[in-house]
Parts: C-alpha cells; sequence; structure tokens
C-alpha cells in the first residue's frame, strides 16, 4: 500500500524549491568608500571597480602566464588607514578572501599569510602581473607612476620589472 506525503510536506517541498530557482537580479558593485579627497584617487578606485571581472576571472582560469594576482584592500584603524596590496584566495557573495603579503601596521592582528575576508567596497584596485611584466589593471600604480619624475619613474620601472602601456 502506497501512503502519501501529507499536504503541509508537499508544500513546503515546492515552496524550498521555487525559492532555490528564482533568478534574483544582479545587484550593483558597491560604491567603494575611501576618504581620500584625491578625485584622481577616487577614479582610479571605481575604473578598478568597472573591471574587477578582470580579476575575478584570473581567480577561476588563472593564465599560466601570471605571475601575480593582487588586490589593494583599505585597512582602517582608528586614527589611520593603510592600503595593502593582497593575493585573492577566493570571493563569494560580495566578500574576497585574501591572504596577507605583509604585515597591516594600523591593526596587530593582521600579519603575513593570514587570511581575512575583506567585502567588496574595501577593494581599492586590482593587478595581474604577467611573466614579461606587462601590468594588468593596477589603476593606482598607475595614477601614482603618472605623478612620479622621470628619474622615479625609471627606478620604479627597475626595482618592479613592469612593462607600463
Amino acid at each position: 500500500m502506497v501512503r502519501t506525503l501529507p499536504l503541509n510536506v508537499l508544500l513546503s517541498l515546492c515552496l524550498a524549491l521555487m525559492v532555490s530557482c528564482t533568478v534574483f537580479p544582479s545587484t550593483p558593485a558597491p560604491t567603494p568608500v575611501t576618504t581620500d579627497p584625491d578625485p584622481e584617487f577616487n577614479a582610479a578606485v571605481s575604473q578598478a571597480h568597472a573591471t574587477m571581472q578582470t580579476v575575478l576571472r584570473a581567480m577561476l582560469a588563472p593564465d599560466p602566464s601570471y605571475t601575480f594576482v593582487g588586490v589593494k584592500v583599505r585597512f582602517t584603524g582608528p586614527s589611520a588607514y593603510e592600503d595593502i596590496w593582497t593575493e585573492p584566495v577566493d570571493y563569494y557573495n560580495g566578500v574576497f578572501t585574501v591572504e596577507l603579503v605583509e604585515g597591516v601596521t594600523v591593526d596587530r592582528g593582521l600579519h603575513p599569510e593570514r587570511l581575512v575576508a575583506v567585502p567588496l567596497k574595501e577593494i581599492l584596485d586590482w593587478m595581474i602581473v604577467q611573466e614579461d611584466g606587462t601590468l594588468l589593471g593596477g589603476y593606482t600604480i598607475r595614477l601614482a607612476f603618472e605623478r612620479m619624475t622621470p628619474e622615479e619613474k625609471e627606478e620604479f620601472l627597475e626595482i618592479t620589472g613592469y612593462v607600463m602601456d
């Protein structure tokens, strides 16, 4: 003899199935919060956010020519902030998990190799460095480079090995 499912169980299952299949509209990327009064810096951050899909794709399927994939995070302390390059390990639901490459001085617990969850709004920039030194992204780096003297530019390129287009 076959038992039928109680109606409330059947309705619950149908509701759960419908909710799990519902397509929610994509939410726009959060506006990065910076306390920087420099409009060119803020424009560089906005450009990085507008092209964030590039670094997300690189995380999913890194090209063998990539020697570094990084995101710049703003860590804020009680009276100061630090902008630090980190290595993204994962991204889910608007939050990056990043590995610190260097220590953070505004928070004593943030040391190299530590994994930290960072909301997208706290990401300032992204960059990918290829084997030949080609820099993809790095909008805040490019801004800083534009503002350097010719001597500083030469030294910067020599130290980093970047190829700036």
